[in-house]
């Protein structure tokens, strides 16, 4: 009796394992149950999703930090803006306008209104303002050419009445345009304002590819501006 009670029972579990794999536990091809075949998947599929996730942080704090550097940048062209324009403003508004320095006797030295401009700004005393780039014999004026060329880096400068030049923007930074548009009549009366000597000053500055950002951001990187300077009806002796 108890031996036919446990073939029973062996039968019974047996059939009952026989319908637990084909429920989903068979084998397949390759010695691998159902289960762990899903579960394989499941591991490929959280690996993927994982990826993912993973490269679109990376392309957005990539994005961040190129975001930054181009404000970092845009900072950089503005404080440089107004250190030069704030320097010349002051010797306008001073000293006044050299107009005897556009006599007309060469291209630099013609006073254009209108036009191309002036790539030279006088100032009486002596002072000169104007683009400049770095040579082994010290620097020289920066020409259009020049301005244009991307490898090379032009700054803004100023050159006293002894001839000795000094920056007036810093190297992180590169002029690609400047130009100067002079009005004003110096002999009439200097109680009559509306012939009072005036400099337009027209300038495009940009990042510098020196300053360690790549190419790109330093093309894209850049300011322009115009404004007008009015010298002082009484300007200091």
């Amino acid at each position: 009796m108890n031996k036919s009670k446990i073939a029973r029972h062996s039968e019974l579990v047996s059939e009952s394992t026989t319908l637990f794999q084909k429920k989903g536990r068979s084998r397949n091809q390759y010695g691998m149950t159902d289960f762990q075949a899903f579960t394989l998947i499941e591991l490929i599929v959280s690996i993927t999703i994982l990826s993912v996730i993973m490269l679109s942080v990376f392309v957005i704090y990539s994005n961040f930090i190129q975001v930054n550097r181009r404000l970092e940048g845009m900072r950089i062209v503005q404080e440089n803006i107004r250190n030069i324009t704030e320097k010349i403003a002051t010797d306008v508004r001073e000293k006044g306008i050299d107009f005897s320095y556009y006599n007309g006797s060469n291209f630099d030295k013609t006073n254009y209104y209108t036009g191309s401009g002036n790539s030279i700004l006088a100032i009486q005393g002596g002072d000169r303002y104007y683009s400049m780039k770095d040579v082994l014999g010290g620097p020289i004026i920066c020409n259009e050419a020049d301005q244009k060329n991307i490898i090379m880096q032009c700054y803004m400068g100023m050159e006293d009445s002894t001839g000795k030049r000094k920056a007036l923007s810093d190297d992180r930074v590169s002029v690609e345009n400047i130009r100067f548009f002079i009005s004003g009549n110096p002999t009439t009366s200097i109680t009559n304002l509306s012939q009072e000597g005036k400099v337009t000053i027209v300038l495009s500055l940009q990042i510098s590819n020196k300053s360690g950002v790549n190419s790109d951001i330093a093309k894209n990187t850049h300011m322009n501006i115009e404004t007008t300077i009015s010298e002082k009806i009484y300007k200091q002796n």
